[in-house]
């Protein structure tokens, strides 16, 4: 299973330079960067990125056309895609529901047909690999028809019900398929737990459907020590899953955390 580093654009971009850095230094295949639209603006964030390091790709995870509209999103993938010299790949998604409406003043509608359109405006602008970060079975079906690749997150029984959408959709074109939970080599229950209460909040019912609310930490979190986390990765293996994103968070020790991963 390949590694990736995951990142997002409210961490000091300092912060993320180093750990960019270690993740191409351990052999990571990619750097996510998720927006976070009250944050720093994800494209110029990932340029700085691509300037600190040499040969990992670098994509966004994911942006959204409901932040930006299809003429700014496609000028400015272009730009990047440019700088990066086949190194960047471009995720999209609908995005945080309440973030986005809290951002524009209104909810994101007809989502499945807006990015089906902002798909194939861009396959005609980009020449480079397009993911989509998306949950709900339509959305999920788009990703079989139209993505390189989907960005998944949820329980186990979830993402084994992702990866069969996916792969019927896809009709037998190799959509490569993304695991991104949250992430700690070590043990942390205090800081799990808060993170497993985010997760839920903003969890989909279709994906609640296949989980266990009193196993939602387990099923939502990949952490302990280095061998149970080994073992975790290995069942999502078998599920189909072809990638793993590692962070945030990472551990008590973040740079230390990538290196030891970096063995896998």
């Amino acid at each position: 299973m390949h590694l990736s580093l995951g990142l997002v654009t409210a961490m000091p971009i300092a912060d993320s330079v180093n750990l960019a850095r270690s993740a191409e230094k351990a052999d990571y295949s990619r750097i996510w960067l998720g927006e976070d639209i009250f944050h720093r603006e994800v494209f110029t964030y990932l340029s700085i990125l691509v300037q600190a390091t040499e040969k990992i790709r670098l994509g966004t995870g994911i942006t959204s056309p409901y932040v930006r509209n299809l003429p700014v999103l496609a000028s400015s993938a272009k730009a990047v895609s440019d700088l990066f010299r086949g190194r960047f790949m471009l995720g999209l998604g609908v995005g945080g529901l309440p973030e986005i409406e809290k951002l524009t003043g209104t909810r994101p509608k007809n989502t499945v047909e807006t990015l089906e359109k902002t798909v194939q405006h861009l396959r005609e602008k980009l020449d480079t690999q397009i993911f989509m970060g998306v949950r709900g079975p339509k959305m999920l079906e788009l990703a079989g028809r139209v993505a390189d690749g989907v960005i998944l997150s949820g329980p186990r029984g979830y993402i084994e019900k992702a990866v069969e959408i996916v792969d019927t959709a896809s009709e037998g074109r190799h959509v490569e398929k993304v695991l991104w939970n949250a992430f700690y080599l070590g043990e942390n229950p205090r800081l799990i737990s808060q993170i497993t209460s985010v997760m839920m909040d903003s969890m989909p019912g279709f994906a609640r459907e296949y989980m266990d609310p009193a196993r939602a930490e387990e099923e939502l979190c990949i952490t302990g020590p280095l061998e149970q986390v080994k073992e975790e990765i290995k069942g999502y293996e078998k599920l189909g899953i072809d990638a793993l994103v590692v962070g945030p968070p990472y551990g008590e020790n973040p740079v230390d955390v990538i290196g030891k991963m970096g063995v896998l």
